[in-house]
């Protein structure tokens, strides 16, 4: 840790950034950041404090003592297991640009689109917010091969078309740069790809003076992971473009099986990171440190969306009342269409959930191979568990319609008896959904046999 250490009074570094430089945490010195750096490399020292989360056995990089011991993969308050390790240096890093604060005001202004999330979204979010690097490979692919197309010209004269068609043999060289994925199994995949707007002009050369009161994700997914999904959409692209031959033929090399060449290089990029800890759950919110963008897992306030769902009931009842007299038997029909589209709606995000809980929705989680696998795509077989409710109601809905009774009170008390199930299945779909927003508490390592439920 000495190299991370004020050179004037020996107390804690981390990088200010509204004034871009080096301040010391004790004696509030301000050193040039270049400086510093000069300071580091003269030292010829890149070490770091290797913080392991006691409860889920997450991993993170910090080169400050002092940073609050909240495990921001878990949720847990923690007291982490300290080692000091050496890092490989990453090719380049994005500076956080984004102010806790300013984070906080964006996250707030994202919350406030969700009139269903719970109060404690908005009331915790922000005072949990945790600046950490995130790394991410950055792919470099050169592709080249030879092929043969189909190709054509036009000539238009007065009265016809003249069409010419030539076999066309030509080599192609591409290149393509900027293909990114997150390195980092913790780091889901939703929240990685749904913020990353980052702007790579703003990328320095990989200074560890950057990282003083951050922390940084070392990441622990292989590049390899990536390779046949880089290589398959540069093949993708190559088939679907249009290029031009010796200036006179546009062809798209449908034929070409190019040699791809692929080169990953790790860059970290800034993140605010938020977690929120519901029981044994967890859900994430992340914000990009550059340019605020935010995405995150928001859950749903059951008693909220009742409420709204009462309020918007009573306020469609009374022009029906005013304007529709409905018979008893449309009335039930009506109650057959509610029941039947909420089963669909259940049984669809029964389906997602599967997928998400098996890390179907993670690429680097799973990896390719799995992630291909029919069994992460939807359950097992066909479930009567999330039907049942909805076939009950038809059923017993459709004999009563056959019947043809003529007692207004039957109609209107499978009706009810429909809607009673409906308002059962919203409950059920919330909690579905709910799950969706969020993931069970990550088990890296368990260092001490940790309590998942702390």
């Amino acid at each position: 840790m000495d190299a991370f250490k004020c050179p004037n009074c020996g107390g804690g570094i981390e990088y200010d950034i509204e004034k871009e430089s080096m301040k010391c945490s004790y004696c509030n010195s301000l050193i040039d950041r270049k400086l510093y750096q000069n300071y580091l490399d003269k030292h010829d020292l890149y070490v770091t404090v290797e913080l392991t989360c006691p409860q889920c056995g997450a991993t993170m990089l910090s080169y400050d003592d002092t940073l609050a011991t909240f495990c921001n993969y878990c949720g847990s308050s923690v007291m982490f297991n300290r080692r000091i390790v050496e890092d490989t240096k990453p090719v380049g890093i994005i500076p956080f640009a984004i102010t806790k604060e300013q984070a906080a005001k964006s996250y707030r202004a994202y919350m406030e689109q969700f009139g269903f999330a719970p109060n404690w979204v908005h009331e915790e979010g922000e005072q949990k917010l945790l600046g950490i690097y995130m790394p991410y490979y950055v792919y470099d692919v050169t592709a080249k091969g030879h092929t043969t197309e189909k190709a054509e010209t036009r000539l238009e004269l007065a009265d016809e078309t003249k069409v010419s068609e030539y076999d066309v043999s030509f080599d192609m060289k591409a290149y393509y740069n900027g293909v990114r994925f997150d390195a980092a199994e913790t780091f889901p995949d939703f929240l990685s790809e749904s913020i990353d707007d980052f702007a790579d002009e703003k990328a320095v050369a990989f200074q560890s003076s950057y990282l003083a009161g951050y922390y940084a994700d070392g990441g622990n997914v292989s590049e390899e992971i990536y390779n046949d999904l880089v290589e398959d959409l540069v093949r993708d692209d190559i088939k679907t473009s249009e290029v031009q031959v010796k200036a006179r033929y546009d062809v798209t090399p449908e034929n070409m099986d190019p040699d791809v060449k692929v080169r990953a290089q790790k860059l970290l990029l800034p993140v605010w990171l938020n977690t929120h800890r519901i029981g044994d759950r967890v859900c994430y919110a992340a914000i990009n440190g550059q340019t605020g963008k935010v995405a995150g897992e928001v859950p749903i306030d059951k008693w909220k969306y009742l409420k709204y769902a009462i309020v918007i009931a009573a306020f469609l009842s009374i022009p029906m009342n005013l304007f529709l007299t409905l018979k008893p038997s449309i009335f039930l029909i009506i109650s057959i269409a509610i029941i039947l589209i909420f089963g669909i709606q259940l049984n669809s995000v029964r389906k997602d959930v599967y997928i998400h809980e098996h890390y179907g929705d993670d690429l680097g989680k799973l990896g390719i191979p799995n992630l291909t696998k029919y069994e992460f795509r939807k359950p097992k077989g066909w479930s009567f568990r999330g039907w049942w409710r909805t076939i009950l109601g038809i059923a017993i809905a459709v004999v009563v319609l056959i019947s043809r009774t003529p007692q207004d009170d039957i109609y209107y008390g499978v009706a009810i008896f429909n809607i009673l199930l409906v308002l059962w299945m919203a409950f059920d779909l919330i909690r579905q959904q709910n799950k969706l927003a969020s993931r069970d508490i990550p088990v890296f390592t368990m260092e001490r046999g940790g309590d998942r439920n702390v």
